[in-house]
């Protein structure tokens, strides 16, 4: 549900969470998104930094500059004139992806699992064709960056397109980087070589975690994804694969990305017109305001 008015949670003494609602929407995200945004161009006394993410705007504060009710106080007076979510920027970033690739395979057969795209198909009623399908067929925004450096959450934008599979029972202690996955809904990319639990369907040749920051594209920091991008994924070949890749390792290969601004009254609108609501609200809450 989208809450009528946010609550502020307390994290720790030095930051403090801002929570719009309890589900996993994005377009309440677009609300998050939108009030980074004004606390960037206009700095808030005391915050140091700010993390969007799906449902929430985290906030690390100075306690000797500010204290936390002034930090709601103000923060409330920037939520009340924000208005509706027109526009935000947002990058596209084409994904190439090598699909029920050899690694993932691997990582089944050593964890003892049946080949997870199978699998991912078998539980959304799909061919694996299907899934590849799918997963090509529409972006995916992102709505939050973390966890693990470099790895994001994203959300398919088309309703209909939305699927997914549930995390293994018992988690891997590695997996190999770059591995495409789902876990529950949500569509990400393990970074690095990594303990993890997602359901692996395939692999990009792109680095989205470069520390060595080598290629153009990493030249303001390590991390590929930033919230509000919107990923295309791109089903190649092994080929296409092993030529991308030895272009990345050279620091060559040319990143498709490409800056925008994103309509977001005209997504929300087209998603009214397939009878999907954009927010679900719950007169009962039980939540309590603070």
């Amino acid at each position: 549900m989208i809450y009528d008015a946010p609550v502020y949670r307390t994290l720790g003494d030095t930051a403090l969470n801002v929570e719009f609602g309890d589900e996993t929407s994005i377009t309440l995200n677009f609300r998050i998104l939108a009030l980074d945004q004004i606390i960037r161009a206009h700095p808030l006394k005391g915050v140091i930094e700010s993390n969007p993410q799906v449902r929430a705007l985290g906030l690390i504060y100075d306690p000797l500059a500010t204290t936390r009710d002034r930090l709601i106080a103000a923060l409330r007076e920037l939520i009340a004139a924000q208005g509706a979510v027109d526009r935000l920027p947002s990058r596209r970033v084409i994904i190439p992806a090598l699909y029920d690739d050899p690694w993932s395979r691997e990582c089944a057969e050593a964890f003892g699992v049946r080949n997870n795209i199978e699998y991912i198909a078998e539980f959304n009623r799909l061919t694996v064709a299907q899934v590849i399908e799918w997963h090509t067929a529409c972006d995916y925004w992102v709505t939050g960056v973390g966890f693990v450096p470099g790895t994001f959450v994203s959300y398919a934008m088309d309703p209909r397109k939305r699927f997914g599979a549930p995390l293994y029972r018992t988690p891997r202690t590695w997996t190999h980087s770059r591995l495409l996955n789902f876990g529950g809904n949500t569509s990400t990319i393990y970074p690095a070589r990594v303990p993890g639990g997602g359901q692996l369907f395939g692999r990009t040749p792109i680095n989205i975690f470069e520390p060595a920051q080598r290629n153009r594209i990493f030249r303001d920091g390590p991390v590929l994804a930033r919230t509000g991008d919107r990923h295309r994924y791109v089903s190649i070949s092994r080929e296409e694969y092993n030529e991308i890749r030895a272009a990345v390792e050279a620091g060559t290969y040319d990143y498709q990305v490409e800056e925008g601004v994103f309509d977001c009254a005209g997504y929300m609108s087209w998603l009214a017109s397939l009878g999907e609501p954009p927010e679900k609200r719950d007169p009962d809450a039980t939540w309590q305001r603070s």
